[in-house]
């Protein structure tokens, strides 16, 4: 099979690029500090003093712009980080972040003009703030002005006035293109992640390891996406929805450096036959479909003798108000094929399938003692 490329990274400057940059940030630096705080100890030249008197007017009048500038972009960057916890850096780079970006700096700077120009006595530095944070709040902001008594909600009971319906509709429309434009990116992430690993237990097992080892989840944000998950190995979900709506699941909860570092770690194990891994996936499908919970514990106890093995899958097959029997089927198939080996769980399933028709009556599919799967 032909090894899938790992998913495009964006360009990225050098690290001799990154280290010039900063070098002629930091003289500029200098430079500036130089121009704006003369030192009278040491000797400048003529131009200097006109330099500086000439910066200082120019910062004086850009400095209010541009930190209303600043606030517009940092409260725009905190929108589109929290609307795309997963893939901050993905959506800040697409253009329509970068036009949501370019809109709240615009509209801070015309109201800090129009701000200027009504209120010219009002201390700048006040100002800016006010602006800065006030219009912010302001065009995003709802007035109840009337609401009946007893209601509980908005809706058709009150009087209000929204000054931000505009800015929401804008917004709106930012984060659907946005998620359009990351959609291209989640379906190819998911596409590699089914090239490497093509089988369900492959995927259920990242996406177990990946719900759990997350830090951040509360105990009912990791059950919740735990029983989501649990779902996806019901039988009677199609095979393909399940492959991928784990390979989506391990992306949205590990993110697209965590999606990169197992294409990479996959690259490395690509020595692995995937008939195989393919062949071992069958073979669970087919203990799932075909086989009760006593069933397996009845095939766990004629494959192998280790009493460890036999506890753990009775166990297992034990009932429990807090896991489903497809998800107990499942644990105890992946578990059978790792634990007794994949050939000696497909030889006895093959003897099984050659057993006559009145064996299998008798809940025997062979003299060793094997059950007999039941008809689907």
């Amino acid at each position: 099979m032909m090894t899938p490329p790992l998913p495009a990274n964006s360009p990225g400057l050098s690290r001799a690029a990154r280290f010039g940059l900063a070098f002629i940030g930091v003289i500029l630096l200098i430079f500036c500090i130089f121009l704006l705080f003369p030192s009278d100890t040491l000797t400048t030249p003529a131009w200097a003093p006109v330099a500086h008197s000439e910066l200082r007017a120019v910062l004086t009048i850009v400095a209010p712009y541009l930190g209303v500038a600043l606030l517009g972009t940092v409260v725009a960057i905190a929108e589109l980080a929290s609307t795309f916890p997963t893939y901050p850096r993905e959506a800040l780079q697409t253009k329509w972040a970068q036009v949501l970006v370019l809109v709240n700096v615009v509209a801070a700077i015309l109201a800090l003009i129009i701000a200027r120009v009504t209120m010219p006595a009002t201390n700048p530095v006040l100002l800016v703030i006010g602006v800065g944070v006030g219009f912010q709040a302001i065009i995003r902001t709802r007035f109840v002005l009337a609401r009946s008594m007893g209601s509980d909600g908005a809706g058709e009971h009150e009087v209000s006035l929204n000054l931000g319906w505009l800015y929401e509709q804008f917004q709106h429309l930012c984060r659907t293109q946005i998620d359009l434009e990351l959609m291209k990116n989640r379906r190819t992430a998911v596409t590699h992640l089914l090239d490497y690993y093509p089988t369900i237990a492959e995927l259920y097992d990242i996406a177990y390891y990946t719900i759990i080892a997350r830090a951040t989840l509360t105990a009912e944000e990791e059950k919740l996406r735990m029983e989501q998950l649990q779902t996806l190995i019901d039988p009677k979900a199609p095979e393909q929805f399940a492959r991928n709506s784990m390979a989506l699941t391990i992306l949205e909860n590990g993110g697209p450096a965590y999606v990169e570092m197992l294409l990479s770690q996959a690259m490395t194990e690509a020595a692995e036959t995937t008939p195989r891994r393919v062949t071992q996936e069958k073979l669970v499908w087919q203990l799932i479909n075909n086989y009760s919970l006593t069933d397996l514990v009845t095939l766990t106890n004629s494959l192998t003798d280790d009493p460890k093995v036999r506890e753990w899958v009775a166990q297992a097959a034990a009932a429990s108000p807090d896991a489903g029997e497809a998800n107990q089927k499942a644990s105890i198939a992946y578990f059978l094929v790792q634990q007794v080996g994949q050939d000696k769980v497909q030889q006895a399933l093959q003897a099984m399938a050659e057993t006559p028709p009145a064996a299998a009556l008798g809940g025997l599919a062979s003299p060793e003692g094997l059950p007999a799967a039941p008809d689907v």
